[in-house]
């Protein structure tokens, strides 16, 4: 192709395929050729809305760009909203859900198709996301960092197959209670809650009995926002050492004073 005749331009690119989609065929080609085409309606109808146009849909992959990193964020997590209200209705094993990769970079276009290394990363930064999820590269967040509602988990950098310099890639973190399940980990993998013994006095002094996730939660959420009262140590049967880390704060107090 002579280089006069190459026309390239800076586009953001939308890569999206499905999980398991082998193993969707295998159980029911027919059910899944049909859902397949309703959910690629779907993602072109949302596209269009935000500005975008599909390229291209082999198998089952959908390729779309947009003028702007902002429109595709925003036409991919409304693709994963409508999709999962979708795949909810559906037993686990029959959901179709897709992985999302979006990139900006230079493309080259030849008449309804676009090729290039910035449609390449957009596909490995889709196989990175994780199912019904977003994954975009550092120049995609650079766009966006300050203008969406989102948050934004930095993954590292990835070393991907064809690309010659590993790829900084970040998830798009969108329903609020990504976040809340988080730091509900966070506080049972970091907070370990003791009961009290009861009057079996032979029993292990090391013993920890099963504490329901919401105890950790709460104690966590009193841990941070009211440790230097000693909350927590109430919440969790310690009220010794509760009422001890209040007169260590009142006699600090009346020090200062």
């Amino acid at each position: 192709m002579p280089d006069e005749n190459v026309i390239r331009r800076l586009a953001a690119i939308l890569s999206a395929d499905v999980k398991g989609y082998s193993r969707l065929m295998r159980d029911d080609e027919v059910s899944t050729v049909r859902m397949l085409d309703a959910y690629r309606e779907v993602m072109a109808r949302l596209v269009q809305q935000h500005h975008g146009r599909v390229v291209d849909s082999p198998g089952d992959n959908v390729l779309a760009e947009f003028a702007s990193v902002v429109d595709a964020v925003q036409a991919a997590v409304a693709v994963q909203k409508e999709l999962k209200v979708r795949n909810a209705k559906l037993p686990p094993i029959r959901r179709m859900e897709f992985r999302v990769g979006i990139n900006l970079g230079d493309i080259i276009v030849q008449k309804d198709r676009i090729y290039g290394d910035g449609v390449n990363i957009a596909a490995r930064l889709e196989a990175i996301a994780d199912p019904g999820g977003i994954c975009i590269s550092r120049t995609a967040y650079d766009q966006i960092e300050d203008k969406l509602p989102f948050g934004y988990e930095y993954l590292g950098e990835r070393s991907v197959k064809n690309i010659s310099k590993p790829i900084p890639a970040y998830k798009v973190v969108v329903e609020p209670e990504d976040l809340t399940q988080k730091f509900k980990k966070w506080a049972e993998e970091h907070i370990k809650i003791r009961e009290p013994l009861g009057r079996n006095k032979t029993e292990s002094k090391t013993h920890e009995p099963f504490v329901s996730g919401r105890k950790r939660l709460l104690t966590a959420i009193l841990c941070l926002c009211f440790g230097i009262f000693g909350a927590h140590r109430f919440h969790v049967g310690k009220p010794k050492s509760a009422k001890l880390m209040l007169a260590q704060l009142g006699v600090l107090a009346f020090g200062t004073w």
